[in-house]
């Protein structure tokens, strides 16, 4: 397949001032405009906000294609694989594009994702949401180094004001599946994993939350990234009205030229009342011997993919992370990639799923997922974030997040199981990274 050509994007263009990308897609939601947001409000983080769309990479039932804003199919890619075969069709978009000399999150850019299994279209209530969305927008906002670029149509960047009704305040919650029955999921689990199935499987959990008023997609992003400020921020408007929102601590990969960098994380415990509590249970979880070797699969599963990719690899030693709510055990990982250098999005479709969200092996984990989870994931345990021209990204690990409908919520967490895992103390670590939607959705 040769390449496909696209009229460029207009060239780049410094504002003299920020706007707040959260307020900017929340008032072009508002109007009626698809929107896409990743943002980190860290210093030297990329931060793009997309409004409307120029062209979509989507999965299709053979592969993937290239859609105009009108839904016609511009160029299509084969399997096997539809990630695989969307980041063929995004390399082929790319080849002859005018990709710019800008900085990172300008020139020919895409926003989205893909679902936890990009090979099936995901069912029931994400039926707004294909396997894989990657989406040109016709104006792209990035917020790199305390400068912020906009490309693409700048009448975009005044949104007019529109009505919501009242925000709903209380929320009616209910767990889509009993607890007990959740736990005597993963009482069994364990059970399989002692016998030698596999060595770990996560399971998840699925709540709702029904609300008493409108619940709008742009304050629970801004909610989010005011309470988990060093988390990924995201926000992805569905095609059925829905938005799939979330602050993900995890990154999946990062790749700036030559380099690329991954932090997989697993082990979790609460936070303290105060520093010395911090310390203490910051302590037990690095004791704990269950959660050390669950952190060691998806580690070692991350530095084995990069190390294929790289001729220098880097991998730090377990550390904690620590987040508003939670401290993760986390390891840095690092490298520099062979020539020919890979695109973030191959080495996505290398690297996903990590242990940290399905297990291990791969294929018994999935397995146990089938049997004993009871739910349709989604984007859940997939991934969001942005892709340029230059085959440089980002993407995190869709995780801490819920599908927002206009009155309530589904909201997701799950945990990784190990052959000595106790139910009581998995469903107790659910609840606590519930809490991260739960006390953004009235806010």
């Amino acid at each position: 397949m040769g390449a496909v050509v696209i009229a460029p994007p207009q060239p780049a263009v410094e504002l003299d001032r920020t706007p707040d990308l959260v307020d900017l897609v929340s008032a072009a939601r508002d109007a009626g405009e698809d929107v896409m947001l990743f943002e980190r409000a860290v210093p030297d983080a990329v931060s793009i906000a997309g409004i409307g769309r120029r062209f979509d990479i989507v999965s299709s039932a053979t592969g993937a294609a290239l859609q105009d804003d009108r839904g016609s199919v511009v160029a299509s890619e084969q399997g096997p694989g539809r990630l695989a075969a969307a980041a063929r069709l995004w390399a082929r978009l790319s080849a002859d594009s005018d990709l710019g000399t800008g900085p990172a999150g300008t020139g020919l850019i895409a926003l989205g994702g893909f679902a936890f299994d990009p090979g099936r279209e995901p069912a029931g209530a994400w039926a707004g949401f294909p396997a894989v969305l990657f989406r040109v927008p016709r104006l792209a906002v990035a917020r790199v180094r305390g400068r912020t670029f906009a490309t693409g149509d700048l009448d975009l960047l005044e949104q007019p004001g529109s009505w919501r009704g009242p925000g709903a305040r209380r929320f009616e919650v209910e767990s889509v599946r009993a607890e007990a029955d959740w736990m005597d999921s993963v009482s069994e689990a364990a059970q399989r994993l002692r016998a030698g199935e596999a060595e770990k499987v996560v399971l998840a959990r699925e709540v709702m939350a029904h609300g008493d008023g409108v619940v709008a997609a742009g304050p629970v992003a801004r909610a989010l990234r005011n309470a988990y400020p060093a988390c990924f921020t995201f926000l992805i408007a569905g095609a059925d009205g829905t938005a799939f929102a979330g602050a993900s601590p995890e990154l999946l990969l990062r790749r700036t030229g030559g380099a690329v960098a991954s932090q997989p994380m697993a082990g979790s415990t609460a936070r303290g009342n105060d520093d010395r509590e911090d310390d203490a249970l910051a302590a037990r979880l690095v004791a704990s011997v269950k959660d050390r070797a669950e952190h060691q699969l998806t580690a070692s599963h991350v530095a084995a993919v990069l190390a294929a990719a790289c001729v220098k690899l880097e991998v730090g030693q377990p550390e904690i992370v620590r987040f508003t709510n939670i401290q993760h055990l986390a390891t840095s990982v690092s490298g520099e990639l062979r020539q020919p250098t890979p695109r973030v999005l191959d080495l996505a479709t290398l690297l996903h799923p990590t242990p940290a969200i399905n297990g291990s092996p791969p294929d018994a984990a999935r397995r146990l997922i089938a049997d004993l989870e009871g739910l349709e994931r989604g984007w859940y345990g997939g991934a969001v974030g942005w892709l340029d021209g230059r085959g440089d990204g980002e993407l995190a690990v869709a995780i801490r997040c819920g599908l927002l409908y206009e009155d309530g919520a589904r909201l997701y967490a799950g945990n990784g199981m190990m052959p000595d895992s106790e139910p009581r103390a998995e469903l107790e670590e659910t609840r606590l990274k519930l809490r991260v939607l739960l006390g953004a959705l009235s806010t």
